[in-house]
């Protein structure tokens, strides 16, 4: 029994939850025998989700203690921009701004199925926040689509919190309230929308517009083809399913299923 024990608590196994099988042991089997106890001396019904109560804590413990001198692990997350379904288009945007607030600029482009430029444009936004530059980019991207007749659209922004903002129901008393709504309200008038959320790296050639939006005289521009080197560079790159990688800290998700 000791041998099995130590050989447990000293495994180098990792859980498919990605927590090292030496944690998730010894608090399952502490776990199993006090809800024994519970069970035989206190007439406790048997609980049939002792396993999760074991893996919550087992995370917990590897989280806020074990943590502690752990080495961060630098992993590698394949990227690319990805083509819409047929009959679809994608729009994809930008905001920045080089205070918060500060001097902005939007950006974005529409491609069809096959990865090809259609529109593209950018925005001189003066000072504001990036925040709020995102929903520029989103508002005049959707008036443009809007304009040509595209009725499937994909849309793809590397801000989360603008994404979920979107994508839900109702929205706070913010400045921002009212970009909010027009954004909302233009993406009802399209036959099928997608709003999701992908990597900056993902993202370049909206990146690319934005830079140029904050550099520019004019207030708006569109463009039919690609006003730069480097937006033409990523607008091949991305058609061709070129890989980007984005390098992130290793985290641990999903532990319990």
């Amino acid at each position: 029994m000791s041998d099995w024990l130590q050989a447990n608590c000293q495994s180098k196994l990792i859980h498919h939850s990605s927590i090292p099988w030496n944690f998730i042991f010894p608090l399952a089997v502490w776990n199993i025998w006090k809800h024994r106890n519970k069970v035989v001396f206190d007439n406790v019904p048997l609980n049939l989700n002792l396993h999760r109560t074991c893996l919550i804590e087992a995370r917990e413990y590897f989280y806020c203690i074990a943590k502690i001198g752990r080495k961060k692990q630098l992993i590698f997350i394949p990227v690319k921009w990805n083509k819409p379904p047929e009959q679809w288009f994608k729009l994809n945007t930008d905001g920045a701004s080089s205070g918060n607030p500060g001097k902005a600029g939007g950006g974005g482009l529409i491609r069809d199925c096959n990865g090809k430029w259609i529109k593209g444009f950018s925005r001189s936004i003066g000072l504001a926040s990036s925040f709020v530059v995102e929903f520029w980019a989103l508002r005049d991207g959707l008036k443009l689509a809007l304009g040509m007749g595209v009725q499937r659209l994909v849309v793809e922004l590397d801000a989360k919190v603008v994404v979920s903002l979107i994508t839900s129901i109702g929205g706070a008393n913010k400045p921002y309230l009212p970009l909010l709504n027009d954004c909302k309200y233009l993406l009802s008038r399209f036959l099928q929308t997608r709003v999701v959320h992908v990597f900056r790296e993902g993202n370049r050639c909206a990146n690319a517009l934005t830079r140029l939006g904050s550099n520019m005289a004019e207030e708006f521009l569109v463009f039919d083809t690609p006003p730069s080197p480097d937006v033409l560079y990523f607008v091949n790159t991305d058609a061709a399913g070129v890989l980007y990688n984005r390098i992130s800290n290793s985290v641990l998700t999903d532990i319990v299923s």
